[in-house]
């Protein structure tokens, strides 16, 4: 009997953390159609700026970081949200605490299995390791409804910029190798184009490759064989079309010196930005004076 009620509890152990999250993320919505029935100073104004899933993060520019939660903990966070997808945002994160099945969780989502190894941590429960798919084209419902923040659409583009620029890189140097191994073009190699990644020795006929990104060498190769460089391009081509900057797989060491240079000179502010910060800083202190909430 003491054996039928421990199973039963364990694979009811996350009932109560779906319901506390469905509990709190409501209240987020009505906080936030609260916040929004305010006028415009007490918005400036008022200290309730923030909820359990939601706070301001530049009130001058109407952004707004937004947090996915569980048992009170962070999961993940899309930041400088624009304040017309706030709501939009809230509802798909109640939508999608309502799915997750207490009995059978959908383990293969990268976000449930991190709320699900969070309660067991807490229960004193087996955790379930984390597989990262390769593949960025798996559907997997989004909490945030596949809105994304000011921070990660800069990122978004730099990683469209460097990838078109590393891809370009790696045809080039496929290019060469062929022509290298040309004997029409083996006579007189030093006319052929430089790949700007890859280098060729006559003397024992040996590469050298290095990947370029953002403008680092993140990881060099050398004296490979031929088949070992189209073999290692190959492999890089698809590290760098797979690369999901939305969930990284910061454990792979190579993703992770990838998504670091991604994420360098994204968080800076702008002098703009900082100029417009300090005049509105000096009219909310003048303004301060006169309302009072």
């Amino acid at each position: 009997m003491t054996n039928v009620l421990q199973n039963q509890k364990k694979s009811n152990f996350l009932k109560p953390y779906k319901e506390q999250a469905l509990k709190d993320i409501q209240i987020s919505i009505e906080e936030w159609n609260e916040f929004q029935e305010k006028f415009f100073f007490y918005q400036i104004f008022s200290k309730k700026k923030k909820s359990n899933h939601w706070e301001t993060s530049n009130f001058m520019l109407n952004h707004f970081n937004v947090h996915l939660k569980w048992s009170k903990k962070i999961i993940r966070s899309q930041k400088n949200i624009e304040k017309k997808e706030v709501l939009n945002v809230l509802m798909a994160m109640k939508n999608f605490y309502s799915k997750i099945s207490v009995i059978k969780p959908d383990l293969s989502h990268p976000d449930i299995i991190k709320c699900f190894n969070l309660s067991a941590k807490e229960n004193n429960l087996k955790q379930k390791k984390i597989k990262f798919k390769d593949s960025i084209e798996i559907n997997f419902y989004d909490p945030f409804n596949n809105v994304i923040g000011k921070d990660t659409r800069k990122i978004e583009q730099k990683y469209n910029r460097e990838k078109k620029n590393a891809l370009k890189y790696i045809e080039n140097s496929l290019d060469y190798i062929d022509q290298i191994n040309n004997k029409l073009s083996r006579f007189d190699s030093s006319k052929l184009e430089k790949p700007k990644i890859l280098t060729y020795s006559k003397i024992n006929s040996r590469y050298e490759l290095k990947f370029l990104w953002c403008d680092e060498v993140l990881e060099s190769y050398k004296n490979l064989k031929k088949i070992d460089v189209k073999k290692k391009l190959n492999q890089i081509k698809k590290k760098i079309n797979y690369l999901n900057i939305i969930r990284p797989n910061r454990s792979d060491s190579l993703t992770e010196k990838m998504y670091e240079c991604l994420l360098n000179d994204n968080v800076m502010k702008s002098p703009y930005t900082k100029e417009i910060k300090r005049k509105f800083d000096i009219i909310k202190k003048k303004l301060k004076k006169v309302f009072t909430f």
